[in-house]
């Protein structure tokens, strides 16, 4: 029987690998949009957002599956990123009928695990929380990817074209430690994850397979040489970073805009270690990672090109 998912974020990096993908293989998918969208085949297009509960009716009536990909990652202030990255979520459990038992995935973040360095790490963490304590019982899996990569991804353009300009910058310290993951690889794994038992009720850190991740300079290293390039590194202490994030936040303020890099995200990126770990809590047997860093960054490169990015 062809199985409905309801799914979130769709229009996003993510939301949209994936949506093309379960749409491909026989999935309904039924996506929630505030703009109209192209017909797509064995897509349900709901006009709504996160906080419209007729919408959030609609969207997860007889699904199977919900896929929460839906966040921010920037915003003016806690409230907007608790509305976002775990109201959000509550929402979605107080419009799911009783009698249904449909599994939730929850597409989280790596930072969720230390919720006390920034306001988005807290939302994150509050996120897992209701959905773990979920008063309908239901089948829940919740995956923290680290750093997302691949064709369509607007951050790993930024650092392209920083690296194609002939600067690396190093936030800190060039040997603190990232995990990552290339886009095609996560969709896989959250595929594979789609009412497998095996994993009900768990909270799931998976990357590229790489057992301690990557330094900053190993990963600049890698895209430079995909590149061609060989740029100036610099680090930059996390005192000026911080006083940068500082002068985003007063004029976020003044103007009334979410700044990516604000104060408490300076605490994010320069935190030692974003790796993945790697044990039987955290593992998913049955699934690996296929795309190595090189590989994918190659890849995502020649995407860039092809399309004129860069």
């Amino acid at each position: 029987m062809t199985k409905i998912i309801a799914l979130t974020g769709a229009t996003g990096f993510v939301g949209r690998h994936l949506l093309h993908t379960l749409a491909s293989q026989g999935f309904i998918i039924k996506a929630l949009t505030r703009r109209p969208q192209p017909e797509l085949k064995n897509v349900i297009w709901v006009s709504g957002d996160l906080e419209n509960q007729s919408s959030l009716k609609e969207l997860v009536a007889d699904a199977d599956v919900i896929i929460n990909v839906a966040g921010l990652v920037k915003a003016k202030n806690l409230d907007d990123f608790l509305d976002a990255n775990a109201n959000a979520i509550e929402n979605i459990l107080n419009v799911i009928d009783s009698h249904k038992k449909p599994h939730f995935l929850q597409i989280s973040s790596l930072a969720a695990r230390e919720e006390n360095i920034s306001d988005y790490a807290f939302s994150k963490r509050q996120g897992e929380i209701i959905l773990q304590s979920n008063t309908h019982q239901l089948p829940w899996t919740i995956i923290r990817p680290p750093g997302i990569y691949g064709p369509r991804d607007t951050e790993t353009l930024k650092i392209f074209r920083m690296l194609n300009a002939g600067l690396a910058l190093f936030p800190e310290d060039k040997n603190n430690r990232v995990s990552w993951i290339n886009i095609n690889d996560l969709i896989i794994a959250i595929v594979y994850l789609m009412n497998n038992k095996n994993y009900f009720q768990k909270t799931l850190e998976i990357d590229d397979g790489n057992q301690n991740g990557y330094s900053h300079e190993e990963f600049y290293k890698t895209a430079s040489e995909i590149l061609s390039v060989s740029p100036f590194y610099i680090t930059i202490p996390k005192f000026l970073l911080k006083l940068f994030g500082h002068i985003n936040d007063i004029f976020g303020r003044i103007f009334n805009y979410a700044p990516m890099v604000s104060a408490k995200k300076v605490n994010e990126i320069c935190h030692s270690d974003w790796v993945c770990r790697k044990n039987n809590d955290f593992d998913i047997n049955g699934w690996h990672a296929k795309i190595d860093l090189k590989t994918g960054l190659k890849e995502t490169l020649d995407w860039y090109k092809n399309n004129e990015y860069i």
